[in-house]
């Protein structure tokens, strides 16, 4: 038994003690769904094996896309082990995500690439070409408004800005209708645009405001969306706010989905008195202030007159005196002499 024991443990040091065989590969592959609309994100991923270490850390490599776009999304990197001929692997997994705009089938083509590591010698790795095919699902009916998601909600606020205090909408008054679409696996660019202005109303549309959805760790999980209409009508009557409608595709159901939130039917009523509007002006409380000073520089410049007004009289003479010699015409004297005598 001891004799057993002790080729146990001298076979376990020795593997212990085996040293790498300093190894690297590389794999490629694709992760869709089985039905890829255009539009929905394709992550590709490449990982990087070693039976030792990274040095340096392995980076994003170079390969042709054909017929799809690589996207800047940031996604975090993964460390994966695995066993393969009795070697055990480590991996750092790097994700980036490709996205096609048309029907068309995404290609990876074939392509060989070196890994390179300090102490080691360089290792040219073939990679198979890849290939997903893209489709429209059925029932496109706009395809530049063709929105896939995993996830969508819509929601709105309407707020009203009165002009008095009587809490009654009035022409002249303002009404701001605000829309969020928030929804994930999409970037800002695909949700369109869903407010639009109402025939015979005046209405501001305020510039949309596209951020990127974020989890609880920071990683970006899709894109919101933000749009303001103010509405400022101008005559009594009825303000109609329409119902907005969204129509988008769920990719994780593979169907058709529809986001609506209701419209509102305002009443509006006459504009205020004449003259009620200047309630509305800020007030600063410096009027009699103003009124004040400007009496008391009136009185204190009477009064320096008064006590000066020989001063200012002498003053005002010499200036005359001095108006009138400037413009007193002067006499030269005669340029040839009158009495000349004759030879």
């Amino acid at each position: 038994m001891r004799i057993v024991v002790t080729l146990l443990v001298a076979v376990t040091l020795a593997m212990v003690m085996l040293p790498a065989q300093a190894a690297m590969d590389i794999t490629r592959e694709i992760i869709a769904p089985k039905n890829a609309a255009p539009g929905q994100p394709i992550t590709v991923a490449v990982t990087y094996w070693t039976d030792s270490w990274f040095n340096p850390p392995p980076e994003w490599p170079e390969f042709k896309i054909q017929n799809g776009v690589l996207l800047n999304t940031p996604i975090p990197n993964q460390l994966l082990t695995r066993q393969k001929n009795g070697i055990s692997w480590s991996g750092i997994r790097l994700e980036r995500q490709v996205m096609t705009w048309d029907q068309s089938i995404l290609r990876l083509p074939a392509v060989d690439l070196t890994l390179t590591s300090a102490g080691q010698p360089p290792v040219t790795v073939h990679l198979d070409a890849l290939q997903q095919a893209i489709a429209w699902p059925k029932g496109v009916e706009q395809p530049d408004r063709f929105l896939p998601a995993r996830n969508l909600t819509l929601t709105q606020t309407i707020s009203q800005f009165h002009a008095g205090n009587d809490k009654t909408l009035r022409a002249g008054d303002a009404v701001e209708r605000v829309v969020t679409v928030q929804a994930q696996e999409v970037i800002p660019a695909q949700i369109p645009p869903l407010l639009y202005a109402i025939p015979g109303d005046s209405s501001q549309k305020l510039a949309p405001e596209n951020t990127f959805a974020k989890d609880g760790r920071g990683n970006i999980e899709g894109a919101i969306r933000v749009e303001r209409l103010r509405y400022l009508p101008t005559e009594p009557g009825t303000l109609t706010l329409p119902p907005v409608k969204l129509r988008w595709w769920d990719t994780e159901h593979q169907q058709w989905q529809r986001a609506e939130v209701p419209g509102q039917t305002l009443k509006v009523a006459a504009s205020r008195a004449a003259g009620k509007e200047s309630a509305l002006r800020g007030r600063t409380g410096d009027e009699k202030w103003q009124i004040f000073i400007l009496l008391l520089t009136l009185i204190s410049i009477i009064a320096v007159s008064w006590f000066a007004r020989r001063t200012l009289r002498q003053g005002i003479i010499w200036l005359a005196h001095r108006w009138q010699r400037f413009w007193q015409p002067v006499l030269l004297p005669d340029l040839a002499p009158i009495n000349r005598r004759k030879r």
